[in-house]
């Protein structure tokens, strides 16, 4: 059991580096956002699909392990969460709650990543509404109505209508 309990915490640990690292690439895209550097959103996306697939093969790798060391640990479908594995794993108290501080650390970990995407994506939304904006002036569009030089609004196509009317 011992063995087991092992295996177990490292994989988590592993898991839980995993979730770290995902934390901080959300930092490095957040300032890459802001400063509109394309190459480091790149490389912060790449970055990103190689976390998430780590993660991946980590999930398996804890299920084959609880697989392999508990086959009577009652298995309901291929999904599962962490609490429903520590709370199934039939392991003394001492390992089961430095299981259970992995989870509650990884969970943390978890909502920071989600925290910062939320964030990340609404900067993104920001950026590009700024941008939609700045071609609707290039492209002059007659349909949006517009403030003039002189702060009267318009919905005419003049060339001297600098701002469009906040909707």
């Amino acid at each position: 059991m011992e063995k087991a309990a092992d295996s177990i915490q490292s994989l988590l640990k592993e898991k839980l580096a995993c979730y770290q690292q995902f934390h901080l690439v959300l930092k490095a895209e957040k300032k890459a956002i802001g400063t509109i550097d394309l190459g480091m959103i790149w490389e912060t996306t790449r970055a990103k699909k190689d976390l998430v697939k780590k993660i991946e093969v980590l999930r398996k790798k804890i299920v084959s392990v609880c697989q392999d060391h508990f086959p009577d640990m009652e298995r309901k479908s291929e999904t599962f969460t962490l609490s429903t594995i520590v709370n199934a794993l039939p392991l003394p108290s001492e390992s089961k709650n430095d299981i259970r501080y992995l989870k509650h650390a990884i969970n943390k970990e978890k909502d920071m990543v989600a925290h910062f995407t939320r964030l990340n994506e609404l900067q993104v939304k920001k950026n590009m509404a700024v941008v939609d904006d700045i071609m609707a002036l290039i492209a002059n569009n007659a349909s949006q109505a517009r403030y003039t030089g002189r702060g009267m609004m318009t919905r005419e196509k003049k060339s001297n209508c600098l701002f469009k009317v906040a909707g």
